[in-house]
């Protein structure tokens, strides 16, 4: 599980990336909304909404209502209108300023156990929505027929995106045993006219493998 936090105080960052990683659970820390569109591999949001403005009520909703992921506020705005505000659009936790960066954790791996089996669930990849339980992918509101073997190999991808897949690690994991090379090339070819202009995001390596890059 990993945790994207928008923060622009780059001491109190810092502190929680130094707090995160110590725990082990990974952490990416950034500084504008910008950013934040551009990330997908990420369980939780940690969102300072004095850096974003009301811009912030936009980016709450909209990583609810389409990533269906939880949110933390961090402000220093103590009224409680205030903070049932961002209850109301969907956060879950509203922490004021200052605070403990160990209770910050304590607070984002409490909400993670409750969204635990939702997160592992979904998998996500420049507009790719892959959703194990119901064995199927979403494509920009899309849905999409994959087979099974289709959806184990876009999953291994995913996972591993921005990783080369050696063409014997992904027969193994797919297929247990081993298979033919052409077998997987098969399969992959079929993969890529099914996800249409996401397709292109599965480059081959000549004689390696396999890469699910964001480098088109």
């Amino acid at each position: 599980m990993r945790a994207l936090v928008v923060e622009d105080d780059k001491s109190l960052a810092k502190e929680i990336k130094n707090v995160f990683t110590d725990y082990g659970l990974g952490v990416e820390v950034i500084s504008s909304r910008e950013e934040i569109i551009n990330r997908n591999n990420y369980s939780i949001l940690i969102l300072d909404v004095a850096l974003l403005g009301a811009k912030g009520y936009d980016i709450c909703k909209e990583v609810k209502e389409k990533k269906g992921l939880p949110v933390i506020v961090l402000c220093s705005i103590p009224e409680t209108d205030f903070k049932i505000r961002w209850f109301e659009i969907g956060a879950d936790d509203v922490i004021i300023k200052p605070f403990s960066t160990k209770e910050l954790l304590a607070r984002t791996m409490a909400i993670l156990r409750r969204y635990k089996d939702k997160i592992n669930n979904i998998l996500e990849f420049e507009g790719i929505t892959l959703k194990k339980k119901e064995g199927r992918i979403i494509i920009d509101g899309k849905s999409i027929d994959l087979t099974k073997i289709e959806l184990e190999i876009l999953e291994l991808l995913i996972k591993y995106q921005e990783e080369v897949l050696p063409k014997d690690f992904l027969l193994n994991r797919i297929w247990g045993t081993r298979k033919s090379a052409r077998t997987l090339d098969v399969y992959i070819h079929r993969l890529r006219k099914k996800l249409g202009s996401k397709g292109k995001h599965i480059k081959t390596l000549t004689n390696v493998g396999y890469i699910l890059t964001r480098n088109v």
